[in-house]
């Protein structure tokens, strides 16, 4: 019976066996053809691909030769053509069309036998204290928009059965993508990624809402919403990291592009539609005077600012008259 030389698989994207074939002489080959040595179905790949060889000399060292194939072969990523030749270390997966195959020589250290996995109780612990979060700020909300207590207490069911419904919906979707491409749900993880942002929007839109308020600082509560683009933006990017892993770098400079080109575009958008950057006019949040920071403006400073403000306004007015008579 021949010595076992060692262990070649091939994988999914999704991490599932596809084929697997023991090595019992060198060199080996890797391809689409029958002769081949590990045998793939993959309509990326060459009928041979890859000759995979152990140098005598040098046992510990394994050598690949990339042979006739337009697709060539990708390691730790680093694309190689045709007939390139690189070393293979241990435990790194080379890429061929949409397979991953790796390699397990027998002289090589196996590892340790791994605990099975227990009850994640903290992870279960994360997810129920970040929704309790995300309903207490819901409420909170609730609260403040309503006019009287009564009125409050007829709007919190429907408030927090809808905050119910849309983060479920919105984390089914992910999920269900998430099978698609990595063969995993991960629900939760999208319940806690959701929850982790609207948390962050919310204290955002706080936190620029209350300095604006003490530093008399009007443009950070007129932008918030473009602090808030941020924010949803890393939640995007979030998401597809979960559902691509392995497209981590590139996800990030997609997401970072459309933020680069989307923001000057929006407020291009708003500059031409109301001759301003943001569609909020004033600040619209008000905060106890005990937080106030910045000196209280003399009443002469007040009413030149309320002069110049009307000079402004009747120049919007004409120019509002004479765009309605064009029409």
């Amino acid at each position: 019976m021949p010595t076992t030389l060692g262990l070649i698989e091939a994988f999914d994207r999704h991490g599932a066996l596809l084929a697997r074939a023991p090595i019992t002489r060198w060199p080996v080959t890797v391809g689409r053809a029958l002769d081949c040595d590990l045998v793939l179905d993959d309509p990326f790949v060459a009928p041979r691909h890859l000759r995979i060889d152990r140098a005598v000399n040098e046992p510990r060292t394994v050598q690949v030769e990339v042979l006739e194939t337009r697709n060539g072969a990708r390691l730790q990523r680093k694309q190689h053509g045709q007939g390139e030749r690189f070393d293979w270390p241990d435990g790194a997966p080379i890429d061929l069309g949409h397979t991953h195959i790796t390699l397990r020589l027998a002289d090589a250290p196996i590892a340790d036998e791994q605990p099975l996995p227990e009850f994640p109780w903290r992870t279960v612990g994360t997810t129920a204290a970040l929704v309790v979060l995300v309903g207490a700020a819901a409420m909170a909300s609730s609260w403040l928009e309503s006019r009287d207590s009564s009125q409050y207490l007829k709007s919190l069911p429907s408030v927090l059965l809808m905050l119910l419904l849309v983060l479920s919906a919105w984390s089914g979707l992910w999920a269900v993508a998430n099978k698609m491409f990595a063969g995993r749900l991960q629900f939760w993880r999208h319940v806690r990624i959701a929850c982790t942002v609207y948390l962050a929007s919310e204290g955002l839109r706080l936190a620029a809402n209350l300095a604006a308020f003490s530093f008399s600082l009007e443009a950070l509560s007129q932008f918030a919403s473009v602090l808030g683009v941020l924010v949803l933006a890393w939640a995007l990017y979030a998401h597809l990291a979960t559902v691509l892993p392995r497209r981590r770098v590139g996800l990030a400079w997609t997401v970072a592009a459309v933020v680069m080109l989307g923001v000057p575009a929006w407020l291009g958008a708003q500059w031409l539609n109301r001759m301003r950057l943001t569609n909020e006019m004033y600040m619209s949040s008000l905060f106890p005077p005990s937080l106030r920071v910045a000196p209280a403006a003399p009443v002469d400073q007040l009413l030149q600012d309320a002069e110049a403000l009307r000079a402004k306004l009747d120049r919007r007015l004409k120019d509002d008259g004479l765009a309605d008579e064009d029409e």
